[in-house]
């Protein structure tokens, strides 16, 4: 695979062993180029809310696994830390290639970032727009439309000028220098002058850190009533309550060498906790922005796939998953007969020879077809989709698709048209961004954030959902439209038409549209998408966002039996399969208000499911993903 090649698609999230620290331009030239544009890195910044009034850690910028915090994601009272999203700004040359990063030592940087939350003056969500099924069209072929899909305004009996206090908009906060507002009390930096109703809504912070990068950090995972003692109803639309979920633009100028620069935007999204970092989704984020990326500048496809980057982590997600949901564990877990990654089984895959031909057109087929012709509910990956009917599916999209990008490359890969390029030491990933070629940074700045955020199911969605898919969200690849008037009122009902017209509210982008999509309030959603809604066909599959939302989990009494060389290797080896369930002390599940309810109180008392290494015995995997901190504060305090 050429160089260009692989800039130009993008798909840094593998580094193989052997690849070069520096850039074969090396630092001396790139800065002797002349710097015409600046852009700031990631295009999409992921920050999460976290309930510890002071902690807080990076959010990943390099690929490879996902940097430990050395106390653990909670604090010393067990509360759940913040993640940080960190912005940086990049000097580009006449042909948008990296010279070099800036920071606080070559340029005046000032930021500016608008965060909002507009969730309860939005439209419901029944489902996504996009699709067929919501079109008023048939789902597949020969299967019977259902009439077009409308949905009303939240709080709809909020009316007129009134409907402005659903809004929690606090403008706009900017910051420049170093170390700027380091212990995060400064109140000129805090999105704290928005309010739901007459209640003040604290959303997050700005600070610098010691080079003037950009920290944008969100707020504390709060959600309530305007009306105390409200209960939520339902999983998506409960009326009356709000969040304190945001997104919006994140800007920069930069002064350098007697000029001033305009940055070429980012966008901001603080979304709920990561409760298994590291774990990747079958589909990510970043494989659906991609995705989009093609079809905008359909240059960016490969010609042929490449093994290492593309077709080996679908693979590998799937044996990931062992360590939140019992069913891929006893699928494709360690041990399993599909576990994918037992060396004997990866070097097949990874062989584009006529000899493994077999079982790479068994495991392509053995994925389901992302043009949704038919119903393929025992296809691949075993996860729920987006047009979700329980118990009774009327459309294929009850399950989820890979990318048409991704479908199209394991075609390529049964074929044994692909880049056979896995490294025969295995996998390397840099330890730091700085690790990496400069020129690669900001497209591994892009993909490390987005690769830590689901892509489906969008029912409605983790950290975003399905209008990230749209083309018309996008002024170029991974960069948003910005909105630059009044948004036009829309009605009284929303519609696939309104919504995917040319110049609709998916044209252009401003504080707080992109969450605006979600569920109100997000504690409702992440307990109610959970796994195995028909067990009387699987106990554990298929799932909704087990990655980032774990279904059962290895606890820390069954990690200690593993790790413990005395103990009968039988005994270990029954630990090691013994999973529990993660929302192990909420209400019956089949109660849904007393479960949903519960969650809203007690979201940050459930663990953090952690990598950390195994007992370094060849009968374990080399590293495990552990839940940490479960019911700590205690449970129902």
């Amino acid at each position: 695979m050429k160089r260009r090649d692989f800039l130009r698609y993008g798909a840094i999230g593998i580094v193989a062993a052997g690849t070069a620290a520096t850039s074969p331009h090396g630092p001396m030239f790139a800065q002797s180029r002349e710097i015409v544009s600046v852009a700031i890195h990631p295009a999409f910044g992921i920050a999460r809310v976290g309930n510890s009034p002071d902690e807080f850690f990076l959010g990943p910028e390099a690929p490879g696994p996902h940097p430990t915090p050395g106390d653990g994601f909670k604090d010393a009272a067990g509360r759940i830390k913040r993640q940080a999203a960190r912005f940086r700004v990049y000097g580009l040359d006449a042909d948008r290639n990296v010279v070099r990063e800036l920071t606080a030592a070559d340029a005046e940087i000032s930021w500016t970032v608008h965060l909002a939350n507009t969730k309860a003056a939005w439209y419901d969500f029944q489902q996504a727009f996009d699709i067929p099924g919501s079109m008023g069209l048939p789902p597949a072929p020969g299967l019977p439309a259902a009439d077009p899909l409308r949905s009303t305004r939240r709080n709809k009996t909020v009316t007129g000028v009134r409907r402005a206090r659903l809004a929690i908009d606090p403008g706009p906060r900017s910051i420049t220098g170093t170390a700027t507002n380091g212990a995060g009390s400064e109140p000129r930096y805090a999105f704290d002058t928005g309010r739901f109703f007459d209640a003040p809504v604290y959303l997050g912070e700005l600070r610098t850190d010691p080079s003037g990068r950009l920290l944008v950090l969100g707020g504390r995972g709060l959600s309530a009533p305007s009306v105390p003692g409200t209960l939520a109803t339902t999983f998506a639309n409960n009326d009356g309550w709000h969040d304190d979920i945001v997104d919006g633009p994140v800007e920069a100028t930069v002064r350098i060498g007697g000029r001033t620069l305009q940055a070429t935007g980012a966008w901001a999204v603080v979304a709920p906790p990561n409760y298994g970092p590291g774990l990747q989704g079958i589909v990510t984020l970043y494989d659906v922005i991609f995705d989009v990326a093609t079809r905008i500048e359909p240059a960016r496809t490969p010609r042929r796939p490449s093994f290492t980057r593309q077709i080996y982590p679908l693979f590998a997600r799937h044996v990931q998953h062992q360590w939140v949901n019992a069913g891929f564990l006893k699928r494709w877990g360690w041990g399993s007969p599909g576990d994918f990654l037992e060396p004997r089984t990866l070097a097949q895959l990874a062989d584009p020879s006529a000899a493994s031909r077999f079982l790479r057109t068994e495991l392509f087929h053995a994925f389901r077809n992302p043009a949704y012709l038919t119903y393929e509910d025992n296809k691949l990956p075993p996860y729920y989709g987006d047009g979700v009917d329980l118990p009774t599916p009327d459309d294929p999209r009850q399950w989820m698709a890979v990318m048409p990008s991704q479908y199209g490359w394991l075609k390529q890969w049964a074929d044994g048209d692909f880049e056979a390029d896995w490294p025969a030491e295995g996998l390397r990933f840099p330890a730091r961004l700085e690790d990496l070629p400069l020129a690669e940074q900001p497209g591994a700045l892009d993909r490390a954030a987005l690769d830590e955020c689901l892509g489906g199911a969008f029912h409605p969605g983790c950290e975003l959902t399905w209008p990230i898919r749209l083309p018309s969200l996008y002024s170029e690849p991974f960069r948003l439209r910005r909105r630059t008037g009044p948004e036009p009122d829309w009605g009284d009902g929303m519609t696939s038409q309104i919504a995917l017209a040319p110049d609709g509210p998916l044209s252009a982008s401003g504080p707080g549209d992109l969450s605006r999509w979600m569920a109100v309030p997000w504690q409702t959603d992440t307990s109610s998408c959970l796994s195995a809604y028909m067990r009387e066909i699987d106990e554990f599959l298929p799932t909704f966002w087990a990655a980032r939302v774990p279904n059962e989990v290895l606890t820390q009494d069954a990690f200690r039996t593993v790790m413990n060389p005395n103990a009968a290797p039988e005994q270990r080896q029954a630990a090691f399969q013994e999973r529990v369930k993660w929302l192990r002390k909420l209400p019956v599940r089949g109660q849904a208000q007393p479960f949903i309810n519960n969650f809203i109180q007690h979201w940050g008392a459930y663990g953090i499911v952690t990598r950390t290494p195994g007992p370094g015995d060849p009968a374990f995997p080399a590293e495990f993903w552990v839940e940490t901190g479960f019911g700590d504060p205690p449970l129902g305090t």
